[in-house]
């Protein structure tokens, strides 16, 4: 007879580690943390008690507790590669990221094929801005399991963080395939899309990601950016109000959805909602949020001039923080202290029929040769009459739509350009990633952005002493280079005038105010002096540009109504081609300009064709735009120093229409010589001061305060 074997009885600490999983099973988290701890109790080394106790405790949130019973367990068993593992996510959770690449390193020693060890070693590595070796632990990863979409989510994001769009889209489609049901997988598909301006599919990406979670915040903001670039602003503002709802202490949602009421002249509530933008914006500077905020849109709203200035500090420090890993495949700038031509690099988006590209669009071709060859690096992958202009006006004209930052760097490098000059500084489309990698020698910014970047990685601006004066150098982080009459020289075409003033519905023997301005730059302050003007002026309308879009007219002529104004008074035009745009103004009696956010390329125009600009300056260089412009075609009593001033003024000629003529005759005469218009003049002088700030770069020695061509 045989006897039968029996199985040996559990030990008191495996029958207490089996009543802990079964607890923990159970639910009963704080029954199976007794559990655990009395199997160690009962038998000190026994390491999957310490294994599923540090876990309960970490899933408690007891981060350090869990932490001390990993260490005891590795001091017993320092050959386990999954302790190590365990042990270095709650380093990551901890902030301690080296200790945590050391663990997940040391497992991998251990174990090679560790698929969880491999994944995080990439999701910490990524978060430490060394996306290059994240992408090379995450496809050890796949390949130990080629259908873990989490890993091609992550391994996306990574290629993203270098700025290989193709690559990265590559890896959201793969996760997708992975985890068709992960909104957070076509929200990341949606957004390299976008960048990459595949915007169909984008849409479909984000609205897809919506249908899987309808509460998905960031991909409902997502999907208003694009829609707000695309122009269909009230659909935007669905989306942007959804998300801030999801989300209320996103104040990066906060401030689009604010910059779009103002583009749709949504002025309810006005005072509060400025109140709590820069309640918020103090804040977020002051708890020093990783999340940039647009400093440009801060530009439309009447904030502290301090304000402005560290919000696009903290914006270069994000910047600075991106590419800092990509630095060392960029190699240091060779010396080259003499060179027989200095070789200009200008960077933009707005190559092409934008404010920017219509005020340069002629200067290229004017740049002194051989003493200089001129390059464009054009960052927007579109073209047209504008376009082929400075195409032919430049040396080089290379196209960088959606090549990374590092791969345009490279480029730079390779044309060996001396001084590179950023268009674009913080505006839409832009690529501040790429100054912050420094390519070249001498970096500054010019034009395109009004207002100082806070970089150190651009510590040059262009302006003249109206734009910035002296005793307002000290918001800027940029040294200004002044130059000594204009900082713009851009005439332009005008067609021929072939429609009347009733042809706009505009009267025949009346005074005619206009502002052409965005409608963003309008606020209820200056909007308000404009209705009192009309009031005081009899029969006077106001001409503005509504983008045809019928909300803003109606917003509008309803203040003028609530003001006993009739609202006819108030007359709008569409968008126009831009020399019919510019012979609008030649139907118009006097320009009024915005006060936050002057007319920038719009009141060039204005002047250009004829039209005298009225403004008032205040502390920011984006107010005092008009001012310079002004002042560079010799009319400073175009110039008022407070809003009642520019009141009364704009009334008093209103009323005297012969004044207002005399002021056109002066302004008709001045643009014979105006530096404003003189292309050719404004290159030898901006040529003279780049000579002067490389020569003082070349010998180490400070850039000059002034130029003087």
């Amino acid at each position: 007879m045989t006897v039968p074997t029996q199985e040996p009885c559990p030990s008191p600490a495996q029958t207490c580690f089996q009543q802990g999983r079964q607890e923990r099973l159970n639910g009963n988290v704080t029954a199976a943390i007794t559990c655990f701890q009395e199997a160690i109790r009962l038998q000190a080394d026994f390491i999957p008690a310490y294994n599923n106790l540090g876990n309960l405790l970490q899933a408690q949130g007891q981060i350090t507790a869990a932490i001390a019973v990993y260490q005891q367990a590795l001091a017993l068993a320092p050959d386990m590669a999954v302790l190590h593992c365990n042990h270095a996510s709650l380093r990551q959770i901890q902030g301690e990221h080296e200790l945590a690449i050391a663990g997940y390193q040391q497992a991998l020693r251990l174990k090679p094929d560790f698929f969880t060890a491999h994944h995080n070693l990439g999701k910490v590595l990524a978060s430490q801005g060394r996306p290059k070796q994240a992408v090379e632990a995450f496809h050890h990863a796949l390949r130990l399991k080629p259908d873990a979409g989490e890993a091609h989510l992550d391994l996306g994001h990574a290629y993203r963080q270098q700025g290989l769009a193709d690559s990265a889209i590559n890896s959201f489609k793969m996760a997708i395939r992975c985890l068709p049901g992960s909104a957070h997988a076509y929200n990341s598909l949606g957004a390299m899309l976008q960048q990459r301006g595949e915007v169909k599919m984008a849409l479909a990406a984000y609205r897809r990601a919506l249908k899987l979670n309808p509460d998905y915040d960031t991909a409902h903001y997502n999907l208003g950016l694009l829609l707000d670039e695309l122009g269909e602003l009230e659909a935007a503002q669905e989306h942007y109000e959804r998300s801030l709802a999801l989300q209320p202490s996103a104040t990066n949602v906060l401030y689009h959805l604010e910059y779009l009421r103002l583009k749709l002249a949504d002025w309810d509530d006005y005072e509060q909602r400025l109140a709590m933008l820069i309640t918020r914006t103090e804040s977020y500077l002051k708890q020093g949020q990783d999340t940039p905020l647009p400093a440009m849109i801060l530009m439309a709203f009447p904030a502290p001039i301090g304000l402005q200035t560290a919000l696009a500090s903290q914006l270069a420090k994000f910047h600075a923080r991106t590419v800092a890993p990509l630095q060392a495949d960029l190699p240091a700038v060779p010396k080259d202290d003499a060179p027989k031509r200095l070789r200009i690099g200008y960077v933009s988006p707005d190559f092409r029929c934008h404010a920017v590209g219509t005020l340069i669009h002629q200067m290229f071709q004017y740049h002194q040769r051989p003493e200089f060859e001129i390059f464009a690096y054009s960052l927007a992958p579109v073209a047209d009459a504008w376009t082929e202009t400075i195409r032919h006006g430049c040396d080089h004209f290379a196209e960088m739509a959606y090549l990374s930052p590092l791969t345009i760097a490279q480029r730079i490098q390779a044309d060996g350009i001396h001084i590179l000059i950023d268009l674009a500084g913080y505006t839409s489309h832009s690529l501040t990633a790429l100054f912050a990698l420094r390519p070249a020698p001498v970096q500054l910014q010019y034009l395109g952005y009004p207002g100082t970047m806070g970089a150190d990685f651009i510590p040059y601006i262009l302006a003249d002493k109206t734009l910035i004066p002296a005793d307002l150098t000290q918001h800027y982080s940029e040294q200004v280079i002044y130059l000594p009459h204009a900082w713009v020289s851009a005439p332009m075409d005008i067609a021929a005038p072939t429609l009347s003033r009733a042809d706009y519905g505009l009267p025949e023997d009346a005074t005619v105010y206009c502002s052409f301005n965005a409608v963003y730059k309008i606020n209820p302050d200056v909007f308000q002096v404009w209705l009192r003007i009309l009031q005081q002026v009899p029969g006077s309308v106001l001409w503005l540009a509504d983008g045809g879009r019928p909300i803003i007219a109606g917003r509008l002529r309803k203040q003028a109504a609530d003001r006993n104004i009739a609202p006819e008074r108030l007359v709008f035009t569409a968008t126009l081609p831009h020399d019919e745009y510019l012979a609008c103004y030649r139907l118009a009696d006097l320009f009024l300009d915005t006060f936050i956010y002057n007319a920038g390329a719009t009141a060039v125009g204005a002047l250009w064709a004829g039209l005298p600009v009225l403004t008032c300056p205040g502390a920011t260089y984006a107010s005092r735009m008009g001012a310079a412009l002004c002042n560079a075609v010799g009319l400073p009593e175009l110039i008022c120093m407070s809003a009642s001033a520019y009141e009364q003024q704009a009334i008093a000629w209103g009323n005297n229409p012969g004044q207002l003529l005399a002021i056109k005759a002066k302004l008709a005469q001045a643009l014979i010589a105006a530096p404003l218009f003189q292309p050719q003049l404004f290159i030898r002088e901006l040529e003279s001061a780049l000579r002067q700030l490389w020569q003082a770069a070349a010998t180490k020695n400070n850039a000059p305060s002034s130029c003087t061509g």
